[in-house]
Order: structure tokens, then sequence, then C-alpha cells
């Protein structure tokens, strides 16, 4: 509207200045001169013309919605990106960005067991389109702080608040999930669409931390222990298995030689039985004369006498 004031100042000017130079022009304006009036009017008439036609056609950049307001009253259709025509070109254009957003801000809870905690989100939302007229007309072109800031840490506070410190760490995948899930919520009823929450930081007071440290220091100790502990008896284990392996081997070669010796004195026993129950008298006599050497046995009995030896012969009983 206000480029429309300005034509309508161009135009009333300058056709107040035609005017004065069209009474003006036979006394003053000769030659070139005389042209002057006729190029005022033109320019009268042509400046608030463009700026009338320009002002029906309405460019809007990409990302972005225009919302209509005309003498204060905001339409409640937006304007889309690219050209727009405007029949009336008394309305005033507001742009709005529709693009997602980044707020990183800190905040202040308190856990479950009123441990101060200290955390700092970044949130990615986005004005919705078709919002953008009912977001400018209720909250404003601030409403980053105006309803952001407030939603996230109102809902990070409910949140924080149903765990202790201890475990905020390990359950922050789930903190960020019901955070983001409530913020969604809470945002969509003022026409903004959450993306995503992210939890970037989270700290506690310094006092706090130090005993977080040392508990930790002492857990990794206690762990160190066990897990010595548990090498040690693994190491006992596998020395009392080779032990008994050992054991188990020595015993498994001393029953193989006794039954090594078991089998051979049964074999030797029935060889010698069967040996035995095949000798008979005149085979022993025929083995011993065939290991005897021809000579006979000499005794030396002492004096002249003579000894008698019955040599072996028939049976008649005869002597030589």
């Amino acid at each position: 509207m206000s480029k429309l004031v300005f034509a309508g100042f161009v135009l009333v000017v300058g056709l107040v200045v035609y005017g004065v130079l069209r009474r003006q022009r036979e006394s003053f304006l000769t030659g070139p001169l005389a042209l002057l009036p006729q190029a005022v009017l033109t320019l009268a008439i042509g400046i608030p013309a463009l700026i009338f036609i320009f002002s029906i056609f309405r460019i809007i950049p990409a990302g972005q919605v225009g919302v209509k307001v005309l003498f204060g009253q905001v339409e409640t259709v937006p304007l889309r990106e690219g050209l727009n025509v405007l029949w009336n070109p008394l309305y005033d254009i507001v742009l709005m960005d529709t693009r997602v957003q980044k707020h990183t801000a800190r905040y202040d809870a308190a856990s479950k067991d009123l441990q101060a905690v200290h955390v700092e989100m970044v949130l990615n939302y986005r004005l919705v389109p078709d919002k953008a007229p009912e977001v400018y007309k209720t909250i404003g072109l601030g409403f980053s702080g105006i309803i952001v800031d407030p939603a996230a840490q109102e809902v990070l506070k409910a949140q924080t608040a149903t765990h202790i410190a201890a475990e905020m760490l390990l359950k922050r995948p789930v903190i960020r999930s019901d955070v983001q899930r409530d913020l969604t919520a809470w945002l969509a009823k003022y026409g903004l669409e959450l993306k995503e929450a992210a939890l970037a930081n989270i700290r506690f007071d310094s006092n706090y931390e130090k005993a977080i440290e040392a508990k930790q220091i002492e857990e990794q100790k206690a762990e160190q222990k066990r897990y010595e502990l548990i090498q040690a008896q693994r190491q006992a284990e596998i020395v009392a298995a080779q032990a008994k392996g050992k054991g188990d081997a020595a015993l498994a070669e001393a029953k193989g030689v006794a039954d090594a010796l078991r089998i051979k004195g049964e074999a030797e026993a029935a060889y010698n039985a069967r040996v035995a129950s095949s000798l008979t008298p005149v085979l022993i006599q025929q083995q011993y004369l065939a290991k005897w050497d021809g000579r006979l046995p000499q005794y030396n009995l002492g004096g002249s006498a003579t000894p008698l030896i019955q040599l072996p012969g028939g049976g008649d009983g005869s002597r030589r």
C-alpha cells in the first residue's frame, strides 16, 4: 500500500506541476522547453501506472509464503511461491519463511533425584505454509522466541524429571524420543512442524560430575579385578585339565602295557602247554642224543680203580 500512496503522491504533484508549467508555457517556455509540461505529464501518469501494474503482480520467492494484509486485516489464504496476480493492489504482502529453521539453546532442568541438569538442545522446525496467516495474526514474526523456546524448556523439564541423574546418559535416546514426541504435539498447535530434536550435550554440576567420574573409576577397577579373577580361574581350569589329561594318558599307557604283558604271558603259557603236551620219553631221548657230542664224562676217583659205566645199549643186559 505504501507504493500506491507514493504513486498517488507522484500523480498529484505531477499534475500540479503540469498545470503550472502549462499556464506559464507561452510566457517563459520557448524552444525545447516548450515540451517540458508534456514530459512532466507523461512522468506524472507513467510512474503511478507502473507502480500500479507492479502492485498487481506479486512474486513470492522460493521457500516463502505471502500473507495478505489489507488495512490491518489478515487474509486466511496465503500466496504461494512464484507469480501471483492481485486484482486489489491495496494489499500489503508480508513474506514468511517456510524453510527448515535451526534453533539451538541451552536449558536448565532437574532430574528425578533433584540433580541439576544442563542440556544443549538443537531443534529443526518449519512454519506450516497453510498456517502462516494464522501465525502472523496470533503470534507475529517472532514466533521462535515466543513459542519454540518456552515449549522446548517445558517439555525437557517434564522429561528429565522422570529419570534419575545416574541413568540419564544411558537413556539419552529414550529421553530424546520422548522430547521430540511431546514437542511435536506442542508446536503443531501453533502452526509449526518439528522435524527433529537432538540433545547435543547433557551436563551436570561439577561436583556431581566428579562423583560420577570417581564412581566410574572404582567400577572400572572392580571390573578389572573380576576380569583378572576370571582369567585366573580359567588358567587353573586349563592346568587341571592338562594334568587330568596327562594322568589319563599315563593310566591308559599303563593299562596298555599291562594288557600287552598279559596277552604275551597267556601266549607263552599256551605255547609251553602245547610243547609240554607234545613231548614223549622217546622224543626227549632223541633230542638228548642229537645234542650229545660223543664224549663220556670223566671222573677222577683216585688210585687205580677203574670205574664201571653203563653204556646205552640193548635190552639184553650184555656187558663189554
